[in-house]
C-alpha cells in the first residue's frame, strides 16, 4: 500500500491554484430572445391545432434556455367555473415535431404522455423547479383532488406557463448555428379537449368538482420560444463559416425518442401472455421503456391517458390511507426484452422490486448519485416503468446495439392473474437511440 500511495502523482489542487478561470471573449453579444408562430395566434381543439414555429437569424442559440411559453385561457362563459389544469404544459400536446433545414429530427407520437414517463423519472427537485414555470402544481402531489387542493383558472382569465420540449437536440450541450440549420418546431393540440384537465364530476360534498364549478373549455394564445442566443466575434465566426465551404461538417449528437402504442389482448385461462414484435430499425438503440395502461376506475379525476402507467400489482393494492397494505403474487408478473438471440436480461425479470432495479440502472441512477421521483406505493399503482438498457458502456458513446441487421425486437409480458379486469390493454414501448445531425453548406444530414 505504501509503494502505491508513494507513487500517485502529485496534482496542484484548486485551493493552491491561482490561474483565472479561462474566458470566452470570442462571444461578443448574448441576447434572451423571443421566436413566435407563423398563421394564427389562438389555437384549440376545435380550430388550429397545430403550432409551427420556426427558429432562424444569425446567431448561435443555447439550446439549455430553450423554453415554449404560452397562456392557458378558460373560455367558459359561466362566471363560477374553473378550469383546472392536471399536470404540466406538456399535457396539451399529443404529438411533437423539430426539423432542421428541411429534414424531420424529432417526431415524437404521444408526445404528452412521453414526456410525463420521462418528467416522473427525473428527481423530484428538479420536477418542483419545473412546475415554478409551470401552473404549479401536479395531480400527483396530492392524495385528494378536490377544488381545495387543485386551484383553477377563472372564468375569462388566463395562466402564462413555460416548459422545456423533451427533445434530445435541446437537451445536448452543443449550441445550434441556426444560420446554417433554421429549426421549426411544430406542436400538435390533443384531439380531445378534456385530455389535459379536470373532467370527472364527482357530484358529491361541497369541495367535489361538479358541473357548477369546474370548466374544460380552453384555448392557448400568445404562444412563444423563448430562449438566448449568443454572436460569436468575426474571426471565429469566419473560421465556421469557412470550415462548411471547405466541404467539412458540423456533427451533433444527439438522443432521440420512439414512441409506439400497441394495443395487447386480455389474458385466458388466468393468464396474460403478450409478446409483441417491434420492428423499427435503430443503428444505436440505447434503452427501451415499457408502460402499461388499463382503465383508471379507482381516480377518474386524477388519471388520463397521457398520466396512467398502469401496473398488474393496483387492482391487488388496498389504496386506503395511500399504503399497500399486504403483498399478493397475483400482482407480479415477468418480463423480458429479446433482440435476435440476445435476451435483456439474460432471465426474466419477475418482481416489481427487480423491475425498479432494472429501471434505475437503466437510467444510470442506481450508483446513488441520482434518484426518481416514483416511491414504492406510487410504482406499484400509476406509476409502473419498466427499462431495459441496451447500452454495453453507460457513460461512453454509442455503445447501444444495432438493430439494422434483421433481428427482430420482441417483448414478452406474462401476468398471473384469474381476474380479466387486472390485465393491461395497451402497452407503449418508447425506444431511445443515438443520432447525429450533421449540419453543412449543402444542407442537413441526419444518420439513424
Amino acid at each position: 500500500m505504501e509503494g502505491v500511495a508513494n507513487s500517485v502523482e502529485d496534482k496542484l489542487i484548486d485551493g493552491l491554484s491561482f490561474k483565472h478561470k479561462p474566458g470566452a471573449s470570442y462571444v461578443t453579444d448574448r441576447k434572451s430572445v423571443t421566436f413566435h408562430p407563423s398563421g394564427s395566434n389562438f389555437y384549440s381543439t376545435t380550430g388550429t391545432k397545430l403550432i409551427k414555429i420556426i427558429l432562424t437569424g444569425d446567431q448561435w442559440l443555447d439550446p439549455s434556455t430553450l423554453r415554449v411559453m404560452f397562456d392557458v385561457s378558460n373560455t367558459d362563459t359561466t362566471s363560477t367555473n374553473k378550469l383546472r389544469p392536471l399536470g404540466g404544459p406538456h399535457s396539451f400536446f399529443r404529438r411533437m415535431r423539430i426539423l432542421c433545414g428541411g429534414q424531420v429530427i424529432e417526431d415524437i407520437d404521444s408526445y404528452n404522455r412521453v414526456h410525463e414517463m420521462l418528467r416522473i423519472l427525473k428527481a423530484e427537485d428538479a420536477n418542483i423547479n419545473a412546475d415554478a414555470e409551470a401552473f404549479g402544481q401536479q395531480y400527483d402531489k396530492y392524495t385528494t383532488l378536490d377544488t381545495t387542493t387543485l386551484d383553477g383558472i377563472k372564468s375569462g382569465e388566463f395562466h402564462t406557463v413555460l416548459f422545456k420540449p423533451c427533445s434530445g437536440l435541446f437537451n445536448q450541450p452543443k449550441m445550434l448555428p441556426i444560420r446554417y440549420c433554421p429549426i421549426t418546431i411544430e406542436l400538435e393540440l390533443v384531439n380531445d379537449n378534456t385530455e389535459p384537465v379536470v373532467s370527472y364530476l364527482a357530484g358529491s360534498g361541497s369541495n367535489a368538482f361538479s358541473a357548477s364549478n369546474t370548466s374544460t373549455s380552453w384555448a392557448l394564445q400568445n404562444v412563444q420560444i423563448k430562449c438566448d442566443v449568443v454572436t460569436l466575434d468575426n474571426q471565429l465566426d469566419n473560421s465556421y463559416q469557412q470550415h462548411l465551404l471547405d466541404g467539412h461538417k458540423l456533427p451533433i449528437n444527439y438522443q432521440t425518442y420512439v414512441s409506439q402504442m400497441q394495443s395487447i389482448l386480455s389474458g385466458t385461462n388466468g393468464q396474460q401472455k403478450v409478446r409483441l414484435n417491434v420492428t423499427r430499425a435503430l443503428s444505436r438503440l440505447k434503452n427501451v421503456f415499457i408502460t402499461l395502461n388499463n382503465d383508471y376506475a379507482t381516480d377518474n379525476i386524477r388519471y388520463k391517458t397521457w398520466n396512467s402507467f398502469y401496473s398488474p400489482y393496483e387492482s391487488m393494492a388496498s389504496l386506503a390511507g395511500g399504503l399497500i397494505n399486504s403483498f399478493d403474487k397475483d400482482g407480479e408478473f415477468e418480463a423480458l426484452v429479446q433482440v435476435g438471440s440476445k435476451k435483456f436480461p439474460e432471465t426474466e425479470i419477475r418482481s416489481h422490486s427487480e423491475a425498479y432495479y432494472q429501471l434505475r440502472k437503466t437510467l444510470g441512477s442506481h450508483d446513488q448519485h441520482n434518484s426518481i421521483d416514483i416511491t414504492q406505493h406510487e410504482y406499484k399503482t400509476r406509476k409502473f416503468v419498466m427499462g431495459f438498457d441496451m447500452e454495453k458502456v453507460l457513460e461512453a458513446g454509442f455503445s447501444g446495439i444495432n438493430t439494422r441487421q434483421g433481428d427482430i425486437m420482441s417483448i414478452t409480458f406474462n401476468h398471473n392473474s384469474g381476474t380479466a379486469s387486472h390485465y393491461a390493454k395497451d402497452m407503449q414501448i418508447v425506444l431511445t437511440s443515438d443520432q447525429i445531425m450533421e449540419i453543412a453548406d449543402s444542407g442537413v444530414t441526419v444518420y439513424d
